[in-house]
């Protein structure tokens, strides 16, 4: 009996993100563990403002290629102008990422460090995109497990014989991302060669103007979307606000655990959705199931950290959380509207009303660098945490309100958020008797009980909660 196309491919995608996921999570811990005081926020402000010019810049143009790929007849042509264009605009983008990350991080040496993770993760970002446009998971695979050994090895390596310092860090993942590059470009080259892209001029321009009617809006979307996330680095960054490392810590760790949870579904929504619409139908029930699904797995996944999670992440990097769990929460919820948004968006997106996301993105921009760099200098980590969190709401609500007549709010958002709150009352159950009856037992000991209760406790939710049916119709 053959599985369901859908969920074959589904399959092999979770662990394209589960591998990088697994890996983020565990430097994330090691580099918490390992940092001085103030150097995880150095490190994290630095990465950021790679990240954010990396997306600027193969963001646009990945996207396109995914949206305008299967319908080109030259493939191996489209390709070879697709990635001119990345090498031609990838040094410049990481020359203003490098730029910038002076202005926040005053350190030696961190302008080269942060051009060359920009550019490695520029090549890398495009080259995994036109993997997935064609489908070709297993390389991805290939890739990301090299990324994260690379990445990991060296980490351990300059910390051991050299010096613990966020700079060998930022050099590290450069050096993971140029390996994953370099081996997607093989199997790229491998199974379509190369074309001059410059043979024929006009091609070239008329390949460049498809890309570039798609992405032109896409760019200012995607700066939106990531100042709205990260505007709260900045902010930490420029004010040295106190006890920013270990929010900054556990926000990373959010959005790692945010990926695994949502990314790999939505690699396969994202196509499943663009190709019903050219069949002249917009796939609302898959959205409507995407939505339950995560609303039931963050709260799941908050319960966890809230009863057990944080407890281990102390014991294990051997320092205190001392960022308010108020602040932690808005900064987990915050994670869990950007999360959701992506599929809410996916109307305008299949309509491509891409200068009406670009606007609803700036404006939740603005108010997200307004509200966290006011904030922050007045109330903290509290100030900068609400800020991020209310432009997050607002995005949220903007991009939803574009389908709200089509949704099922019962299906979408009323029962998923009832069984996240019976399972959220079960947890405490759980640890309210396991710390009243089990006093003898060791803290991993109770944890492990807990899991294990908790676990159980998760599968009935996520039964109960999503509509599977959706999920086992689909077919791409």
């Amino acid at each position: 009996m053959n599985m369901n196309v859908f969920l074959q491919k589904l399959l092999l995608y979770v662990p394209v993100k589960m591998v990088p996921a697994f890996s983020g999570i565990f430097l994330i811990f090691f580099l918490y563990k390992s940092f001085p005081n103030g150097q995880y926020v150095s490190y994290s402000v630095s990465l950021f403002c790679s990240l954010i010019a990396a997306q600027l810049c193969a963001g646009w143009v990945g996207n396109s290629f995914i949206y305008y790929y299967s319908g080109v007849e030259d493939k191996r042509l489209f390709i070879s102008n697709c990635m001119s264009v990345i090498l031609l605009i990838a040094p410049i983008a990481s020359l203003l990422a490098a730029v910038v990350s002076v202005f926040f991080v005053l350190e030696s040496y961190v302008f080269i460090c942060v051009w060359f993770l920009c550019f490695s993760q520029i090549l890398f970002f495009f080259l995994s995109s036109a993997c997935q446009a064609d489908f070709l998971v297993k390389q991805q695979l290939v890739a990301v497990v090299l990324q994260a050994l690379a990445q990991i090895l060296l980490i351990v390596a300059f910390f051991r014989f050299v010096d613990v310092d966020f700079r060998y860090a930022l050099l590290a993942l450069s050096v993971g991302y140029f390996i994953a590059a370099f081996f997607l470009l093989f199997v790229m080259l491998k199974k379509f060669g190369v074309s001059n892209p410059f043979l024929d001029v006009g091609v070239f321009k008329d390949n460049l103007r498809l890309i570039y009617q798609y992405g032109a809006a896409l760019s200012p979307w995607i700066l939106g979307m990531l100042v709205v996330a990260g505007s709260d680095r900045f902010a930490i960054g420029y004010y040295s606000i106190e006890h920013g490392d270990s929010y900054l810590s556990l926000k990373d760790l959010f959005v790692g655990g945010a990926g695994l949870l949502s990314m790999p579904l939505l690699m396969m929504v994202h196509p499943f959705v663009i190709k019903r619409f050219r069949e002249g139908v917009f796939a609302v029930n898959i959205i409507e199931s995407s939505s339950s699904f995560l609303i039931v797995a963050f709260s799941l996944l908050w319960c966890a950290l809230y009863f057990v999670g944080f407890d281990f992440f102390e014991r294990i990097t051997g320092k205190t959380i001392e960022a308010s769990k108020v602040a932690i929460l808005f900064a987990f919820a915050g994670v869990f509207l950007n999360s959701v948004s992506v599929y809410f968006q996916k109307r305008l997106e299949v309509h491509r009303r891409m200068k009406l996301l670009a606007y609803l993105s700036m404006i939740s921009a603005l108010i997200s660098v307004f509200f966290s760099w006011v904030g922050g200098r007045y109330w903290g980590l509290y100030g900068v945490s609400l800020g991020v969190l209310l432009a997050q709401a607002l995005y949220f609500v903007l991009v939803t309100a574009s389908m709200f007549k089509r949704l099922d709010l019962y299906r979408s958002f009323v029962l998923p958020a009832f069984i996240s709150s019976l399972a959220f009352l079960a947890g405490y159950v759980f640890y309210a008797g396991l710390q009243s009856i089990a006093i003898s037992l060791l803290w991993w000991e109770k944890t492990v009980f807990w899991l294990v209760g908790f676990s159980i406790v998760s599968l009935f939710s996520l039964w109960w909660g999503v509509r599977w049916s959706e999920f086992m119709k689909a077919t791409v």
